[in-house]
């Protein structure tokens, strides 16, 4: 019961919003996350897709029975390495609750996370899927990450709640980092919803329902003599820390064109109202809004690796294990957006790396210097059989993420228990 906790606060959310005002007055359409990273293990057992089964389970046993609703999986159908953009399915269209329970239930049970995060392409669907219903139309979508495809999903957000003034979308963010949190909390600000965290949100649950429910008061006829337009102001864009070896490209989020940079010679740019991405290397940090008369304020991370090899460190995107770039002996740290990361040392990974907005993490590897090994060198393997790398008399030391190893000296296997920044010395005779 206590690991679906958090996750039990999406129920909660949804089943409060369809409370008030007549459900049969409201179409909700729910948008579940199948990623590859809902894969992960919750630190209280099972995965983060096993609680997210068990959630939908519980909300529509307790869904009141008029309300219409559909149901959008993204990231089932296509392993992370085929980056498929377009990986999702409506898997069961709008109709009572009572009526397409069942069908909800047996299409939950063989979900299987495996791809990417079409974000934009799925709530351009969804919004679609919902404009064909009557009454109040409610998006609510569930991800454990950020968008890892084209298009800017807050951008998208805003498009779609002009277009549609009894649009709503909710987010709900599950075990989310930085900068997932940051793209989804704009998506429901730009849609007239609320961003909540399943993680413990059970009472940003009850208020999301107040939010929900409540009506927008009716505009009263006025009559007037004069009305006062305000000029439009530009806004500003700000960046903390810049990366010292790179500057950072600011574009345009619809059309990709690059309007500024950002850099140590100049960390504020003025930029006229909208929303905006900024390069860090390949990667872009997106749905940035820049407001009238605000300066906006990027505060990116830093990944730093001590004692980092010569030859690099490579630094993926967790969710994707896409390159965001490296680490090396001399360019031992690297500004990134703020999210979860993998670094690879040789043929190892230390995985999960999440650095928060302003921090600056350090990772202190330990070190195996082996003291008399000939030019074929020996093999350092992992507990899992990947080879993390090869010690010689050319190369006498390697960084490695902490962790069991095993080291083959001539056929012999010598197991190795690594704690981080720890140095272990072994000598040939």
């Amino acid at each position: 019961m206590a690991r679906h906790a958090g996750l039990l606060a999406i129920c909660l959310t949804v089943l409060t919003l369809a409370s008030h005002a007549g459900a049969q007055d409201r179409s909700i359409a729910l948008i579940l996350d199948a990623s590859g990273s809902m894969n992960a293990s919750l630190a209280s057992g099972g995965t983060r897709l096993d609680a997210a089964k068990a959630a939908v389970g519980d909300f529509l046993a307790k869904l009141p029975p008029p309300t219409r609703l559909s149901y959008r999986v993204y990231g089932h159908q296509s392993p992370t390495k085929q980056r498929n953009c377009k990986d999702t399915e409506l898997m069961v269209d709008f109709a009572p609750v009572n009526a397409n329970r069942d069908a909800i239930l047996a299409k939950t049970r063989v979900v299987k996370a495996q791809g990417y995060t079409p974000i934009t392409y799925v709530i351009q669907l969804a919004a679609a899927d919902v404009a064909r219903e009557p009454g109040e139309r409610v998006v609510v979508l569930v991800s454990d990450g950020k968008e890892t495809c084209e298009g800017d999903p807050c951008a998208a957000a805003k498009a779609l709640a002009a277009a549609d003034a009894k649009l709503v979308i909710h987010t709900i963010g599950f075990n989310v980092d930085t900068a997932a949190r940051y793209q989804l909390q704009c998506i429901a600000r730009v849609a007239r919803g609320t961003y909540s965290d399943a993680s413990g949100a059970a009472d940003l649950g009850a208020k999301l329902g107040e939010v929900a429910a409540a009506k927008p008061p009716e505009k009263q006829p006025e009559t007037r003599t004069s009305i006062t337009i305000a000029r439009p102001q530009p806004g500003k864009l700000q960046i903390r820390n810049p990366d010292p070896n790179r500057s950072h490209k600011v574009t345009e989020a619809e059309s990709g064109k690059q309007v500024a940079s950002l850099s140590n010679l100049g960390s504020v740019v003025e930029l006229p109202p909208g929303f905006y991405n900024v390069a860090f290397g390949p990667v872009l940090w997106k749905s940035i809004e820049v407001k009238p008369g605000e300066t906006t304020v990027l505060d990116p991370g830093v990944i730093e690796v001590l004692n980092a090899s010569l030859s690099g460190h490579r630094v993926l995107d967790w969710e994707t294990s896409v390159e965001v770039g490296k680490v090396s002996q001399t360019g031992r740290a690297l500004t990134v957006v703020p999210s979860t990361f993998t670094v690879t040392f040789g043929g190892a990974e230390w995985r999960q790396i999440e650095v928060k907005a302003g921090e600056r993490k350090v990772l202190n590897p330990a070190v195996v210097v082996v003291k008399g090994a000939d030019s074929r060198g020996l093999s350092l393997v992992a507990e899992d059989g990947t080879l993390a790398g090869k010690i010689s008399s050319m190369a006498s030391t390697l960084p490695v993420p902490p962790g069991k190893y095993t080291l083959d000296v001539g056929g012999q296997k010598v197991p190795l228990d690594l704690s981080e920044g720890q140095r272990m010395e072994i000598n040939l005779r």
